[in-house]
């Protein structure tokens, strides 16, 4: 449950939605931020997301490949390295807005409508490929979210990098010992090595993956997040969790379309 003053945020954003408006007054202020200083970000892998080779995948219900739900993940994770290999390319990418036919279990479903459209971007790599903060910023929370299909291990730093502007990174699907010597307020600079890809079960039995994501509004969560948006409600949180790719800058389209596809 949220708190009170969140929930009171969350109903403000809504009625701007209705009214026509951004949902949250803020975003736009934060965006600019973002993209006036993507050139000093730094990679959050060690491979270049700027220029290295990529598969970009499609998950949708259209796609061809299957991610997550009751397929087995080292069947899943064998086929996308010989697929990854195959092109030489170190990273797999799942797209941010895409609609995800693996989300629409009961687990995902508020109201009879599932949280399917992806909030994040992932990156597929091999278990314990080292992670590293974009930018300056401190731990905010962080948390073992060890349901089927969670998070696993997650990290939440929070940026607060010129006055007014705060912002947090989401990185989800890590190795246990990622949280092993963290404390709320812990500082990380830009290009720490701040976590490791986790392997199944252990990263929510997931191919093992980084899930990337940016928050504008934590809405009093502490070690977990939406990752995902029902379609219905897409325009709300893309207003308060924008396109990842802001800050990875990856050249390649890993944006899917309004409809998820």
């Amino acid at each position: 449950m949220m708190p009170l003053n969140a929930t009171k945020r969350l109903q403000s954003y809504l009625k701007r939605l209705v009214d026509g408006q951004e949902p949250m007054p803020e975003a736009e202020k934060l965006r600019q931020w973002i993209s006036d200083h993507a050139e000093t970000f730094h990679s959050v892998m060690e491979d270049d997301l700027k220029s290295c080779p990529k598969i970009v995948y499609d998950f949708s219900a259209n796609g061809d490949v299957v991610i997550g739900g009751t397929s087995d993940p080292a069947r899943q994770t064998d086929i996308m390295w010989q697929q990854l290999a195959a092109v030489s390319a170190p990273v797999g990418v799942g797209r941010y807005r895409e609609d995800r036919i693996c989300y629409q279990s009961e687990q995902f479903k508020n109201d009879g409508e599932a949280r399917s459209q992806h909030l994040g971007i992932d990156l597929f790599a091999p278990a314990f490929t080292p992670v590293f903060a974009p930018l300056d910023g401190v731990v905010h929370s962080f948390a073992d979210n060890n349901l089927h299909l969670d998070y696993g291990p997650t990290i939440i730093l929070q940026h607060d990098p010129a006055p007014g502007v705060r912002f947090y990174t989401l990185y989800g699907h890590l190795s246990r010992e990622s949280l092993d010597g963290l404390y709320k307020g812990k500082e990380v600079a830009a290009g720490d090595m701040l976590c490791r890809f986790g392997d199944f079960p252990i990263n929510g039995d997931w191919i093992p993956h980084l899930h990337f994501q940016i928050i504008f509004d934590m809405l009093g969560r502490e070690g977990d997040y939406f990752g995902a948006a029902k379609p219905s409600e897409w325009d709300l949180w893309a207003s308060i969790c924008p396109n990842p790719n802001m800050i990875l800058q990856m050249p390649e389209n890993v944006t899917a379309t309004r409809e998820g596809v």
